[in-house]
């Protein structure tokens, strides 16, 4: 019989009014036969799937594993894991679209006693096209400070583990700490990855887990270059690695192919993937930027490289849904819809109008923001805040993910709910996607203290739910127009910013006419309002753009027409 390891930093102490709550929880670290061990898998793929377990003392081990529960046809050879150390090991010729269940047979080395069996566990391959799934997301723990309560993360992994989720994706600021960036240690930065395997084992040994770079990991370009091989980039970037199996290039994932010096070889820090009807793309802010610790507008940057192979990702990926994932659009500012439009991510100066990305990004081909609108990307998932906060530009949501480890359930709406101009729900909690051929519902998923508990807010409760449906990519053209609908323009064409366009409407509703370039993004709204039956005309508003072809378009009740301008300055 196997207990659950429960160590003295896991007692948590909870203020609650005048009350002192003392609330122990226990994670899964199994101890059977006086061994102590974490699962936890990684890597998911087609046909493989990786597991890496750790053991307080060396130990023989293989792995029992079958398609139904309590049937374990088929088994790994036998192996030595190392104590301390963790040991990886990938299932391979698996079945795709396949739910298996497995089991971890163990022993003390050197021991004669038979093997003790481990709790029976699972995991599926990668699912087919057409197929209905589920992934999980969540942002900022924070187990290394005030603001993260270790209780409270694990009752919010275990609500992700009754989702029943095919995979997890944790959006960083996990295990670093940069407030002392020159003065912490390997050994301290070890110790915070090393704190997190039980948390991270209590779901991860069913639900393999995905992870991205957030600014207080430390492992930015900036921190790699100071005093190689000894800094907390380098530091960081090895105990990662050691402890957690992220994806890296291989025929399944895409991803970063530099192999980096003092033994980082592949940093496994972005990477992408195709499961069922979606493409997955997790990036890194931090890696790319080399001048500044905290950089500031043009000088934050993902890299050339990085860019490059995000481009060509997903405009080669003909998924019906696409979602990017990073800790932040800029590094460490805030916000999601007030960012968009900056820099490298939209182009544009710090007021908002000033093109400046020609400039300052030369022979890149457009801001990372268009180029996600022009490749059809449905929703941009972002940590960094602290909240619950969704918000749309240009058709893509912008989805700020909550802190699943705020035991005050404020910090985020309190410290940056003002970089948020839409809807915004104090944490905490984790981002449920359900995943289907027609659609993908998107809901937050609260996690509370027992002692907070109420009638009105119980622990997984769902605080909010939308869904987005497939979409088009790019400026749709030709097509009939009924009689009632009607798009024509003054000469002369080529046109120039004097040109008007007129448009006549039979039916009230609500009409949009808007400008894009030859990219299909968007570049000016003329008319974004209910108008009724009517003729009407509008200037085509041609300042902040260059000569060039531009196509408008009009949509009046889901009618679209679009036509060609040549505009010339």
């Amino acid at each position: 019989m196997c207990d659950v390891y429960r160590s003295s930093s896991e007692r948590i102490f909870m203020f609650q009014k005048t009350n002192i709550w003392l609330i122990v929880f226990v994670v899964s670290s199994v101890v059977c036969s006086g061994q102590t061990f974490t699962e936890i898998l990684g890597r998911p793929a087609d046909s493989t799937m990786t597991i890496s377990v750790l053991f307080d003392q060396q130990s023989d081990l293989f792995w029992e594993y079958g398609t139904a529960t309590g049937v374990y046809p088929f088994s790994t050879v036998q192996s030595v894991a190392a104590k301390d150390i963790p040991f990886e090991y990938t299932f391979a010729g698996l079945h795709p679209n396949t739910k298996y269940f497995y089991r971890t047979q163990y022993r003390t080395s050197g021991s004669t006693s038979a093997f003790s069996s481990g709790t029976e566990h699972s995991f599926h391959t990668q699912r087919s096209k057409g197929s209905t799934f589920k992934f999980t997301i969540e942002a900022d723990p924070h187990p290394y400070d005030k603001k993260g309560s270790h209780a409270l993360w694990y009752i919010a992994l275990k609500n992700q583990l009754n989702d029943n989720p095919d995979f997890l994706i944790d959006l960083g600021d996990t295990f670093g700490d940069d407030h002392n960036p020159f003065t912490i240690t390997s050994a301290e930065i070890r110790q915070l990855h090393l704190d997190c395997r039980p948390l991270f084992g209590s779901v991860s040994h069913s639900v393999p887990l995905f992870l991205c770079i957030g600014n207080h990991e430390g492992e930015s370009g900036y921190y790699l270059l100071q005093t190689p091989p000894n800094n907390l980039g380098i530091y960081g970037t090895l105990w990662r690695k050691l402890y957690y199996p992220n994806p890296f290039p291989n025929r399944f994932y895409s991803g970063n192919k530099t192999v980096e010096e003092f033994g980082m070889g592949l940093p496994q820090n972005y990477y992408a993937w195709e499961w069922g009807d979606a493409l997955f793309v997790v990036l890194d802010a931090y890696r790319g930027y080399t001048v500044n610790a905290k950089p500031r507008g043009w000088e934050w940057t993902i890299g050339k490289e990085q860019y490059d192979w995000l481009k060509q990702t997903l405009e080669n990926s003909k998924a019906t849904f696409k979602f990017v994932f990073t800790h932040h659009t800029l590094g460490e500012t805030r916000g999601g819809k007030i960012t968009a439009n900056l820099f490298e991510w939209g182009g544009y100066e710090t007021n908002g109008t000033t093109w400046g990305f020609t400039a300052n990004r030369p022979g890149w081909a457009m801001p990372i923001h268009q180029l996600m609108v022009k490749t059809g990307v449905n929703i941009f998932f972002q940590g960094h805040d602290h909240l619950y906060a969704k918000e749309e530009v240009d058709g893509i949501v912008y989805q700020e993910v909550p802190m699943p480890s705020d035991s005050t359930y404020i910090i985020g709406t309190r410290d940056n709910g003002d970089a948020y101009t839409d809807l915004k729900i104090d944490a905490s909690g984790h981002i449920r996607v359900t995943v289907s051929a027609t659609n993908t519902t998107v809901d937050y998923v609260r996690a509370w203290l027992p002692a907070d508990e109420t009638a009105q807010h119980t622990n997984g409760e769902i605080a909010h739910s939308y869904t987005v449906e497939p979409k088009t990519t790019g400026v749709q053209f030709g097509g009939s127009v009924p009689a009632a609908f009607a798009l024509e323009q003054n000469y002369p064409n080529p046109f120039n910013p004097s040109t008007v366009i007129r448009y006549h409407i039979q039916e009230s509703g609500f009409i949009s006419l808007k400008v894009y370039n030859v990219l299909g993004v968007e570049v000016k709204r003329l008319v974004n309002d209910w108008k009724e039956a009517g003729s009407y005309e509008v200037s085509f508003l041609a300042e902040n753009l260059s000569s060039g072809i531009y196509y408008y378009r009009l949509n009046a009740q889901g009618t679209v027409i679009t036509k060609k301008a040549v505009l010339l300055k």
